[in-house]
């Protein structure tokens, strides 16, 4: 066997969440992580213009989110109720107007977060734990906002100097209760009304945000499913997010290659997916999959075997921003018939990327990928071509819109998309193969966001 860092049963046993030091190598220690800072790691994420332009095409006077990386992106905050994994962590209102605020509606957990001042953020409604739904109503009917709302209040310690920052929390709590909301409900209403929405279309990323409104004065609200209205504008990336996926898109790739390198005969699926998560680990990415084999079978013995292909999946993030890479690898020496469908496997990923510039339809790069590998004589029913965006989700693009009245969408590259193409071949008691990565549509073809080398990798 060969030597790694881990053991596999040190790898497998990794839930204690204390890793020793020999997980990190000599060339990627705590250090090589602090060094992926971007320069730019400071502004708001959302695409202004983008956003203008998808609302305006679909008549929306705003969008409201409740889905964390919907939140993120508007306002660049994660709350604590994200990590907590709360039925409501927290919402976003959003603004056709350009002058008009982000705002982060959220309990009053993250105005500490937003009061360190360390990034750009939307500005805070927070909303304490009154009643979900009101019980109080004007004289026409109108539900009223109760008056009940509370919320935690730290103590502060008297007759000590505190610190700017630790001013800067007692401030900021003292500003939270003194415009707190009754609930998440109404901290939505008043959000929205100061960005001078109080009727009209907004878009929402789940349904149940339109039940909250329904608890409020927001009556002439119509909120419509818009899940893939929030896709359509993160498809097209800002300098931001474009750094951070430059960053986690090499990280990912480079994690990939180190683990598939370390693959042995005899390793299981959950053993190769340890080694993935430590290799994200040491370049600080957080590992989000990895697939060795077929796709939701894994490794067609239960483990590595020698002389018989298998792809590789590997997807992590970079601050939220997904990295998302593919390789083909075997252990001993590869047959003709193994070296003949890498070669079809290779050329259609050349052609596909030689064909990569705005203005090409996602169908046109699948039907180049399909073309080639059929044609350099793969098996017609073991080719798939997924052209997807990649960003705050693995598949970050909208299929369709059916509330919009669009039932399929063909998308057309545009400058500063970040995607994959996916040209996976697949033939169960043959094996499985793949070629994917990631990279940013520029003016006039693309920018590798990870390294290309190693389409095969024989071990």
């Amino acid at each position: 066997m060969k030597n790694f860092n881990l053991d596999r049963r040190s790898l497998l046993k990794g839930t204690a969440g204390v890793l020793p030091a020999s997980v990190f190598s000599s060339e990627l220690k705590a250090s090589s992580i602090l060094n992926n800072k971007p320069l730019i790691d400071k502004g708001l994420l959302v695409n202004r213009s983008r956003a203008f332009e998808v609302m305006d095409r679909f008549n929306l006077q705003g969008l409201v989110a409740l889905d964390p990386i919907n939140v993120f992106y508007l306002t660049n905050v994660i709350t604590i109720g994200v990590k907590f994994r709360s039925e409501y962590p927290g919402f976003a209102t959003y603004a056709k107007d350009p002058d008009s605020e982000i705002h982060l509606v959220s309990s009053a957990s993250s105005a500490w977060d937003i009061a360190n001042g360390d990034r750009e953020t939307a500005s805070l409604i927070a909303y304490g734990f009154g009643a979900n739904n009101s019980k109080e109503y004007d004289t026409d009917g109108i539900p009223v906002e109760p008056k009940n709302a509370s919320t935690r209040k730290y103590p502060v310690l008297e007759n000590t100097e505190l610190t700017p920052r630790e001013k800067k929390w007692v401030n900021a709590q003292e500003n939270v209760h003194a415009n707190l909301s009754a609930n998440a409900a109404w901290g939505i209403a008043k959000a929205l009304k100061s960005q001078g929405i109080t009727k009209g279309r907004v878009a929402v990323d789940d349904m149940r945000i339109a039940d909250l409104l329904a608890s409020t004065d927001m009556v002439n609200i119509e909120c419509v499913p818009g899940y893939g209205v929030f896709q359509l504008i993160r498809m097209v990336k800002t300098e931001q997010e474009i750094a951070y996926q430059r960053i986690g898109g090499k990280n990912n790739g480079d994690a990939c290659l180190a683990t598939v390198r370390s693959i042995e005969t005899g390793m299981t699926q959950d053993e190769v997916v340890q080694i993935f998560r430590v290799e994200c680990a040491k370049r600080g990415n957080d590992m989000i999959s990895f697939i060795a084999g077929m796709p939701g079978g894994g490794l067609p013995d239960g483990e590595i075997v020698e002389g018989k292909p298998y792809l590789v999946d590997a997807v992590s993030h970079f601050k939220q921003y997904h990295g998302d890479t593919a390789r083909t690898f075997i252990l001993g020496e590869p047959s003709k018939e193994v070296m003949k469908r890498h070669k079809a496997n290779q050329t259609a990923r050349e052609a596909v990327y030689d064909a990569i510039k705005p203005g090409v339809k996602y169908s046109e790069l699948r039907k180049i990928g399909y073309d080639v590998m059929v044609k350099s004589g793969m098996p017609k029913d073991a080719v798939f071509v997924t052209p997807h965006s990649v960003g705050l989700q693995h598949d970050d693009n909208p299929l369709s819109l059916p509330q919009f009245g669009i039932d399929r969408i063909d998308h057309v590259l545009e400058e500063n998309m970040v995607l994959t193409v996916d040209l996976p071949y697949l033939q169960v008691g043959y094996g499985t193969g793949h070629n994917e990565d990631l990279f940013r549509v520029t003016k006039t073809g693309y920018e590798p966001l990870n390294s290309e080398q190693d389409p095969l990798i024989i071990l």
